[in-house]
């Protein structure tokens, strides 16, 4: 029997790498971090996330019923449209309506909406529409896909089939949201596109005590892919006098940061005024709500007992009264946000007049539909 000679280890060359691998490999120097994001009008929220939605990443927003979730999407969606981007609305609760979406500031000629729960046809849908879009707004314009909700998608098996002749297989929406980010993540990071995945927060069993006893629907698929996710829990209602009578407006809110990949642990904003009823207040968060904080927590002004001071000289005694004064001044808000470090559209909107290149070609970009992945799965079992 012959003896099997040894061969000796070769060491690649960087050019070798280079050659064989092209852009998959680099390093962490040379990578572009384009530090972009959609900033939302509600001032607190976008210092809690971070700077907003980064390009690119996904956003958990998690809630239970009538706490202001889809509210906040409208928001984003407002932001984006100022920004002189585009948003694709899933709506799967079929609960879209133009003249709700008017009253947030988003414009309905702005908004592609798709009209499905199947995660397949959506996958290959939004893939395709964010490819499109792109390829139109080439000085970096973001593109929002908002999923409202999770709870409501299904895989085609499940909503193509008749509930009595329904097979009882478990995990069915799990197994294909998993699919979906494995093979969508990197595309709408390439593209630039920021995501938000509206979810329903639900009581989970046989949880000890002492333990955070909420779960999410769809699996855990989306736990692990987002960089952000928010909880949003409903409180008491908000009253207005009005005519003698009180009105009920809105909620109180309570925002809690459940995982952050892109900004350090920053704390709950805690029963922020929220509002449904346009007859009495704008609809939304109020923009200002929890600003005194942030402005405390970056060093920007201080507390005393003497009021709120800036470089020792005070600009209110009382929090109401600072609240205020950061409402109707328009001068001194734009000041303390940007020594804070507070994004907002108008900041992003010089951000984005400043860069000359389109930091998201669609040339080169690659991608397979859903169905034609699935069938190189069952080839390869």
């Amino acid at each position: 029997m012959a003896k099997k000679s040894k061969v000796g280890l070769k060491v690649p060359t960087a050019n070798e790498m280079a050659k064989k691998y092209g852009s998959m490999i680099k390093l962490a120097s040379e990578v572009t971090d384009t530090d972009l994001y959609i900033p939302s009008t509600f001032f607190a929220l976008n210092y809690l996330f971070g700077k907003g939605i980064p390009y690119g990443k996904i956003v958990e927003i998690a809630g239970e019923e009538s706490s202001g979730k889809s509210l906040v999407a409208y928001n984003f969606a407002y932001a984006t449209q100022q920004l002189g981007g585009h948003v694709i609305w899933v709506d799967a609760e079929q609960s879209w309506m133009n003249s709700w979406a008017e009253i947030n500031g988003v414009d309905p000629a702005r908004v592609t909406i798709v009209n499905d729960t199947r995660i397949e046809y959506i996958a290959d849908v939004v893939a395709d529409l964010a490819i499109y879009l792109r390829s139109q707004l080439t000085h970096n314009e973001p593109i929002l896909l908002v999923i409202d909700s999770i709870a409501a998608t299904d895989c085609t098996d499940n909503i193509d089939a008749k509930m009595v002749d329904g097979k009882a297989e478990m995990g069915g929406r799990a197994k294909a949201l998993y699919k979906y980010f494995r093979i969508r993540s990197e595309l709408f990071y390439k593209l630039g596109v920021s995501q938000i995945y509206i979810n329903q927060l639900r009581t989970a069993l046989n949880v000890g005590f002492g333990k955070d006893n909420t779960t999410t629907t769809g699996g855990a698929a989306l736990k692990f892919y987002a960089s952000i996710r928010a909880a949003f829990y409903s409180g008491r209602s908000v009253t207005i006098k009005q005519n003698g009578k009180e009105r009920k407006a809105g909620k109180l809110v309570t925002i809690r940061l459940i995982k952050n990949k892109v900004a350090p642990p920053r704390p709950t904003i805690s029963k922020c005024p929220v509002y449904f009823n346009p007859k009495f207040h704008e609809v939304g968060f109020d923009r200002c709500y929890a600003l005194e904080d942030v402005l405390v927590d970056t060093d920007v002004i201080e507390k005393t007992t003497g009021g709120y001071k800036l470089k020792g000289k005070t600009l209110a005694r009382g929090e109401e009264k600072f609240q205020k004064l950061l409402e109707e001044d328009d001068e001194l808000r734009r000041k303390l946000l940007r020594k804070a470090g507070v994004n907002t559209i108008g900041t992003t909107k010089k951000q984005l007049e400043k860069i000359e290149t389109n930091l998201f070609p669609v040339d080169g970009v690659e991608y397979e539909n859903y169905s034609d992945s699935e069938e190189e799965e069952e080839d390869d079992e």
